[in-house]
């Protein structure tokens, strides 16, 4: 039985909080809030956007191939255990980017807080949300995606501050700091069960009215395949249009203030998104709404390569924001539902490596183009088209489930 949303929040805030927290502290490891430390790290580094652009690729790659490896882990680890481990390396990660002194030790910096961050921490809070709870299973990774949200309001305006009043390297063991003690001490407090978490979870049987895909069987299905084109399309357009914003902001003659600005419109709409699309996958169920997450994103690109006036960048960054959120319920309520529980773990490893593997060459694909004289126009038209056939393939592999 569905409950109400009230009721819901008062009853499960502890297992929410925990997973609201894991997805705030995946910020450190997201495109948003590393490339605000771009400009100092190629200038301490002599590194060019291009080579900066390179090292943060390969990280990311590599990062994708480790979580291919250590995805499945939650489905034979206790919780707590696994993620009060997970906790301790992504705080170390953090610290330790801070002793960074080269090229090398930057990629390899990038890459454990991008594995750690974006992977790990992401890859927990979801699956937890997704395995604890059948019935309210939308909106308890709508309420946890919130943390990116929060990520996304408050990181960049604190560390731009922070920026001009100390060294760069100071404020990643700040953010360490702060990471393990809103994390480490409540863990074990914050996960404990409650009557009303009805999901299945790890220890469903497969004996049980659905069957529970393992990674095996999942590879051997066409319709994750058809499935995956959501996940690569909006990881990678969404990064890439990110990644080289300050490109795209100045061709179409925007001032960069304004279009930060904006960057607080799409994490409000990113919010109404989330929620929205969480109450829709309780109401109607994943399978039926989760095809058209792409459709707002088409829209924003469409207005993007046509409109110029600046007025038009806070309804693409609503656009875009809405999009976004909607997609994390959406998404990752569609695994659990086409293949499970009781592998739930090594399922959305290899959907998380799939949508890292999008963010790793979103930016690199629209670089080259953009080097090649190619317009922004006829860049977002490709990505349009890409959406388009995403969708279909999406609505073609749902409808025969």
């Amino acid at each position: 039985m569905i409950s109400s949303s009230r009721h819901f929040i008062k009853q499960e805030w502890r297992f929410l909080l925990f997973g609201l927290l894991l997805t705030f502290w995946s910020s450190p490891g997201q495109t948003f809030l590393i490339s605000l430390f771009g400009a100092h790290l190629r200038n301490d580094f002599n590194l060019s956007h291009g080579e900066f652009g390179t090292l943060y690729t390969i990280a990311t790659l590599i990062s994708a191939v480790l979580l291919w490896k250590t995805g499945p882990l939650i489905d034979r680890l206790p919780l707590a255990k696994f993620a009060v481990t997970m906790v301790v390396l992504m705080s170390v990660s953090i610290a330790t980017f801070a002793a960074i002194q080269g090229p090398i030790t930057l990629l390899i910096g990038i890459l454990f807080v991008r594995f750690m961050g974006q992977g790990m921490l992401n890859h927990i809070a979801l699956t937890a949300m997704a395995r604890r709870y059948s019935a309210e299973r939308g909106r308890a990774i709508s309420y946890a995606g919130l943390g990116f949200i929060l990520g996304e309001s408050l990181f960049p305006p604190v560390i731009v501050i922070a920026l001009g009043l100390m060294d760069w390297r100071l404020i990643w063991p700040v953010m360490s700091f702060l990471c393990a003690i809103t994390l480490l001490p409540f863990i074990k407090r914050l996960i404990e069960h409650t009557a009303a978490q009805d999901g299945p979870g790890a220890l469903a049987q497969t004996s049980d009215d659905m069957k529970h895909y393992d990674r095996a069987a999942l590879l051997r299905d066409y319709r994750f395949y058809l499935l995956i084109g959501i996940s690569i399309t909006q990881s990678g357009v969404i990064t890439g249009l990110f990644f080289h914003q300050v490109y795209l902001v100045e061709v179409k003659g925007w001032s960069i203030e304004w279009w930060s600005i904006c960057f607080s419109i799409f994490a409000a709409f990113s919010l109404a998104g989330g929620l929205g699309a969480g109450w829709l996958v309780d109401r109607f169920s994943a399978r039926r709404i989760a095809p058209y997450s792409l459709l707002f994103m088409s829209v924003a690109l469409l207005m993007f390569a046509h409109l110029n006036d600046p007025i038009f960048a806070a309804l693409i960054m609503a656009l875009l924001g809405i999009g976004a959120g909607y997609n994390t319920p959406a998404q990752s309520s569609m695994w659990a539902e086409l293949y499970g529980t009781q592998h739930l773990g090594a399922i959305r490893s290899v959907a998380n490596v799939v949508m890292v593997f999008g963010s790793a060459l979103g930016p690199v694909f629209m670089g080259l183009a953009f080097d090649l004289g190619i317009s922004i126009d006829s860049v977002f038209y490709a990505c349009v088209a890409l959406t388009l056939m995403a969708i279909t393939a999406s609505r073609i592999a749902l409808r025969t489930s």
